[in-house]
């Protein structure tokens, strides 16, 4: 994708001329819909947070869930909703049946050198332990 940002750019500056695009793949870079706004019950939750126990989560990708898991993250988190890159897990956490957190996770970049610096990697470490990290993208408990 980065490759074909790139080449987009040069094409838009006069300097390549790509050949015409042969068909439009199915996902293209063009802006995602907004979530869907799903209501949920908003009343205060009110006692001790030992009360909430047992916290469920359930993981909510390529389920009906995950419409609900959009539409919250649209609706109450700063960064809202982005369609995610690459391996991701998303989850909701039910207190008592009752939505209380969102938890969002993605597959770490293949290259950031600060990261492997600090870990001391070298490229055979990093290789042979990439898909061990994991980047937490959206992490929100409710209003």
């Amino acid at each position: 994708m980065i490759c074909r940002g790139l080449l987009v750019r040069l094409e838009a500056q006069g300097l390549i001329e790509l050949p015409p695009r042969g068909k439009i793949p199915p996902y293209h870079l063009s802006p995602c819909k907004k979530p869907a706004n799903v209501q949920i019950d908003q009343t205060p939750v009110e006692g001790k947070l030992s009360d909430l126990r047992p916290i469920e989560l359930l993981q909510v990708r390529r389920t009906p869930l995950q419409k609900l898991y959009n539409s919250l993250i649209e609706q109450y988190h700063y960064l809202r909703y982005t369609r995610p890159v690459g391996e991701h897990l998303e989850y909701l956490a039910l207190a008592r049946g009752r939505v209380v957190a969102c938890l969002g996770w993605c597959s770490a970049p293949r290259h950031l050198g600060c990261r492997d610096r600090y870990l001391g990697w070298t490229q055979e470490q990093r290789l042979k332990n990439l898909y061990r990290v994991l980047i937490n993208t959206r992490f929100l408990i409710l209003p």
